[in-house]
């Protein structure tokens, strides 16, 4: 198992900066692929975990427009399924392989959800599939019969985010960890990474990855670079009460646009959450212009719930499922909620964009996460922007970053589409945004 050792290491081959999944996973990726590596992974929790975003839902699904993103999180999900090969006998990951339910609720959503599902087809993906009203009664009958059609992704599902990052650690047995590290500043000369210090000491290195989430653009600016990413506050909650009729092995449902989605939660409970156009109008000073995300954190991140935020999902809930008392209707949904906040990042506009006739760039929203090294210092290599997709794909993403930082080839042509200079991939802006999304003011 990955240790805190005894002696504060010299040197390393590898520096992982973040004790997310993201970190933990590209811990876990170098070693399988370079069995005796010296690593060192650094994080400024007192335990890994710690930073992961408190919003995330720990979902993983396997249907996804672009193809890049298509192989990863399959490649993931292949490694979710096999934990025993992949992290060691009697691991358990928690893994609920429920389904993902898009549903429709007219015959526009239906048309929309078919055309989806025949893309997916094209592109491989021959699992996923269209489920009509009579579909819907037969697989799913405790649905409200407002739902006329569903697209399901029968692959997909959640685990526990914890004993994943806890499994990559273990199976990183040469690997050491430091804890409670406050500070780190990454050095370079000549355009190349020379290490890492710390409050205890200086750490060389030849290669270091970032891999910090929200903090990844601060850590990306002691070694003299602005990394390309921006975040915006995301929020979800949970309940201990759920009705009834949906059950524990349900799937998750996800609504049309703002695409309210809840899975069932523990034996009882659910989680929540929607996808909202995210703005700083509340609590922006006076003459400073309005903000729709945010280049640095701001700690804590709860300081951008959203006291409303609950009871405008659950309405959105109770309105497309025609629920009046009962159901997402129900009162006890209101009982005991477990609010949270959190970070997505993302690209920014400069790392992700279609070039129009006349030359301008025309920003976008990517669903891609940056894995490659840094174009302007060699030995710097990133694992960042992964818009809240950092549990379900990291495995995937580890080894992708493993296969470039130990200068091997990737396992598949696709990876290259997250590369830092890659602007533009086709049908990459598919994600669960809509400009029917509601705007949130906080």
């Amino acid at each position: 198992m990955a240790n805190t050792p005894a002696e504060f290491p010299s040197t390393a081959d590898v520096i992982v900066i973040g004790g997310g999944p993201a970190g933990t996973g590209a811990l876990w990726a170098l070693e399988r692929a370079h069995p005796g590596i010296k690593s060192v992974l650094i994080e400024q929790a007192p335990q890994l975990g710690s930073g992961a975003s408190n919003a995330s839902l720990e979902n993983f699904r396997s249907i996804w427009n672009a193809r890049c993103n298509v192989v990863m999180m399959n490649r993931s999900i292949e490694i979710f399924m096999n934990p025993d090969e992949y992290f060691g006998e009697g691991t358990q990951l928690g893994v609920k392989q429920r389904g993902y339910l898009f549903c429709g609720m007219t015959e526009k959503q239906a048309a929309k959800l078919r055309s989806d599902v025949e893309h997916l087809h094209d592109i491989g993906l021959s699992h996923a599939e269209f489920l009509d009203a009579a579909a819907i009664r037969s697989r799913f009958p405790w649905l409200n019969k407002s739902v006329i059609a569903g697209k399901y992704d029968p692959h997909a599902g959640w685990l526990d985010s914890y004993a994943l990052i806890s499994a990559f650690a273990r199976a990183a047995k040469n690997a050491s960890v430091l804890l409670n590290v406050a500070k780190v500043e990454i050095r370079v000369a000549n355009g190349k990474v020379e290490g890492v210090q710390t409050p205890s000491g200086f750490i060389a290195s030849p290669n270091v990855l970032i891999a910090a989430g929200a903090e990844s653009r601060n850590i990306g600016r002691t070694a003299g670079v602005e990394l390309p990413i921006v975040m915006r506050p995301r929020q979800s909650f949970t309940t201990p009460w759920r009705h009834p009729e949906y059950p524990e092995d349900g799937p998750m449902l996800i609504g049309p646009p703002p695409f309210p989605h809840v899975r069932p939660e523990a034996q009882t409970g659910a989680i929540f959450g929607y996808e909202y156009s995210w703005n700083d109008k509340r609590r922006r000073a006076p003459g400073e212009r309005v903000k729709r995300e945010l280049i640095d954190p701001v700690y804590p991140a709860d300081v951008w719930k959203d006291p409303r935020f609950p009871s405008i999902t659950l309405y959105l809930f109770a309105r497309l499922f025609g629920d009046t008392t009962g159901g997402f209707a129900s009162p006890q949904y209101s009982r005991g909620i477990d609010h949270r906040a959190g970070y997505y990042v993302y690209r920014d506009e400069t790392a992700a964009y279609e070039i129009a006739a006349d030359g301008t760039h025309v920003p976008y929203e990517s669903q891609r996460a940056i894995l490659d090294e840094h174009p302007e210092i060699s030995g710097l290599f990133l694992s960042i922007a992964h818009v809240g997709h950092g549990i379900m794909s990291s495995p995937a993403a580890g080894e992708v970053i493993a296969s470039k930082i130990l200068q091997q080839p990737l396992s598949n042509p696709a990876y290259a589409d997250f590369g830092y200079n890659v602007h533009f991939v086709e049908n990459d802006s598919s994600g669960l945004a809509s400009d029917e999304a509601v705007n949130l003011q906080l």
